[in-house]
């Protein structure tokens, strides 16, 4: 499936991932790099749509604010257990604070022992990132499902590029996004979901049985999204399409 997505119309609301699609992974979560410009282009796509553009990631809200500068107004955190609306109201997952406490203990005692595994405590959940240590992948993703079966079905193992998550089993990407669905200025829209990971596919999916349809950025197969970008360069170039139709000229 290589088919190019169609130029980005006013008439969508549009849902964007963070790290691999708007940014390029980076070896940890702090050294990430956002290109010059993106804020502006994100400002100015948001006008465009009226507002109907959001970030649905992985990363606590306060990172996305920090990296993209408030340049965004509705973003959905940690899969969507957090999420701020187009009118700024936060909406949060309730878990009960204990929950989690067991698996910190048991994952940090892993990174411990694990050199080169990197635990990310978002508070309501926990990821293991190992791009530093390939070859721990299948002991993260076994510590993950210990916790996930120690806690009864109430957290549950997400997968993602090199990375694992222990996290609610109720928060998914496409969840989020139903909610913005049923809001103002994206009810009534069409729906488009823009992802690179394992992590999106609740969301692609979700897309794929309404009018809207799911890109995936980069070469990741197989993936129930119908369009596909190489790269977050060439996302970056179709969020210009978007402004290059209205006005002629290039965002940035």
């Amino acid at each position: 499936m290589d088919v190019q997505p169609p130029p980005l119309t006013p008439d969508v609301a549009l849902f964007l991932d963070f790290d691999g699609t708007l940014v390029e992974i980076a070896s940890s979560p702090n050294t990430v790099k956002v290109a010059s410009g993106l804020n502006e282009l994100l400002s100015q796509v948001a006008w465009r749509l009226n507002g109907a553009l959001a970030v649905i990631t992985g990363r606590p809200i306060e990172a996305i604010d920090k990296h993209l500068n408030g340049s965004v107004r509705a973003v959905a955190g940690i899969h969507g257990a957090e999420r701020r609306t187009a009118l700024g109201h936060i909406i949060q997952t309730e878990i009960p604070a204990q929950m989690l406490d067991p698996a910190r203990e048991a994952l940090s005692e892993f990174c411990r022992t694990h050199p080169g595994v990197m635990a990310e405590d978002k508070g309501i959940s926990i990821a293991l990132h190992y791009r530093n240590a390939p070859s721990l992948g299948a002991k993260s993703r076994a510590i993950i499902d210990e916790c996930a079966a120690a806690s009864h079905s109430l957290l549950e193992r997400l997968d993602g590029n090199m990375v694992v998550e222990l996290k609610p089993a109720a928060v998914r990407k496409a969840v989020a996004m139903s909610a913005y669905m049923n809001e103002p200025p994206f009810a009534g829209r069409r729906p488009v979901f823009v992802g690179d990971d394992l992590t999106d596919e609740s969301a692609f999916i979700a897309v794929s049985q309404t009018n809207g349809y799911g890109v995936i950025v980069g070469p990741r197969t197989p993936t129930a999204a119908s369009s596909r970008l190489a790269s977050v360069a060439a996302l970056h170039a179709w969020l210009m399409t978007l402004n290059e139709q209205n006005d002629g000229r290039r965002a940035i």
